[in-house]
């Protein structure tokens, strides 16, 4: 059975361990990409962070992560201008085997509802325009694509959720 809970500092090295095993989809090469320091600072870096953990026999095993983090400056204006309360949903990431049985979804709703329960104006996202699956997620729960850009070597398509009061 799996469980989504707020992020524990006792999570931080399961982090890693699924960070290598579900590679960007724009990632090429034979290694995992660069490991991204901010998962080393969870509660320095995130306003709020949640995992999915598999309960396999007498293991915890974690299998889901996102985050909710301030906009940062590869962030499209457009998406922040006259808004003073958004956040970026980041890192999601699911295990392989766990991907496509709703672990994404839940953990999109969790940082939803969280985002509309502290007063948030919007949510924000992107990914990849080679990722399909994300872009279907996202729409599922209610985020509306806005744009690309181009960050690196990916092209990102943006997505935006107005939280309605």
């Amino acid at each position: 059975m799996i469980s989504i809970r707020p992020y524990q500092p006792s999570d931080r090295p399961h982090l890693r361990t699924l960070h290598d095993r579900v590679w960007p989809a724009w990632h090429k090469g034979p290694e995992p990409p660069y490991w991204f320091t901010d998962l080393e600072r969870v509660e320095e870096c995130y306003e709020a962070f949640w995992v999915a953990v598999d309960q396999r026999g007498d293991a915890d095993v974690l299998v889901g992560m996102v985050g909710a983090d301030l906009p940062g400056p590869d962030v499209p204006a457009s998406l922040t201008s006259g808004r003073t309360k958004v956040v970026h949903l980041s890192r999601m990431r699911i295990a392989p085997e766990c991907q496509r049985q709703g672990v994404g979804l839940r953990l999109c709703r969790m940082l939803i509802e969280w985002a509309h329960d502290s007063g948030q104006e919007a949510v924000i996202t992107n990914t990849p325009s080679n990722n399909p699956s994300a872009r279907a997620l996202y729409r599922k729960v209610g985020f509306t694509e806005v744009g690309t850009s181009v960050v690196g070597p990916a092209e990102l398509m943006w997505f935006d959720q107005p939280m309605v009061r």
